[in-house]
């Protein structure tokens, strides 16, 4: 039932926070200035238990203010993290920049694109499928909450 308590295998956090590390790309979708979803893969990093988007799309980047709701999901549709949360604001710290140019071998130019922008999570949701393509249901599941 919808809802429920799960019955599943609870699915450790070092395998969901390993996923949002490693991830080559980012699912991102906000929900602002009430103009449709612009759903987009985006790259990024995880730092510090939040997401540090580096956002191209014009709709994207006007609608992602602070206090924005947002999605980020990777992109499995098996093995799957799903972040939801708020635009906590642009943030241009070195240490974002740093691991962003570690990560994908690159020089971030803060001129050229713009800071990054911050999603905090409320909650992280994960599940990991069972069997071919996930018709056994599935394998593990789990779900984090951040206080507010």
């Amino acid at each position: 039932m919808f809802g429920a308590a799960s019955t599943n295998s609870p699915l450790d956090w070092s395998w969901v926070e390993q996923q949002l590390t490693d991830a080559e790309t980012y699912w991102v979708d906000v929900a602002g200035s009430g103009a449709r979803p612009h759903g987009r893969p985006v790259w990024g990093v995880w730092l510090d238990d939040r997401l540090h988007l580096s956002i191209g799309t014009p709709a994207i980047r006007r609608a992602a203010t602070p206090g924005t709701a947002a999605t980020v999901h990777l992109p499995d549709g098996l093995d799957v993290v799903i972040v939801e949360g708020a635009v906590t604001g642009p943030t241009s710290e070195a240490a974002v920049v740093g691991a962003y140019d570690d990560k994908y071998d690159w020089k971030y130019d803060l001129a050229q694109y713009g800071p990054f922008t911050t999603v905090s999570p409320t909650d992280v949701l994960a599940w990991r499928a069972a069997g071919p393509a996930g018709r056994d249901g599935f394998a593990e599941t789990g779900r984090w909450t951040w206080p507010d």
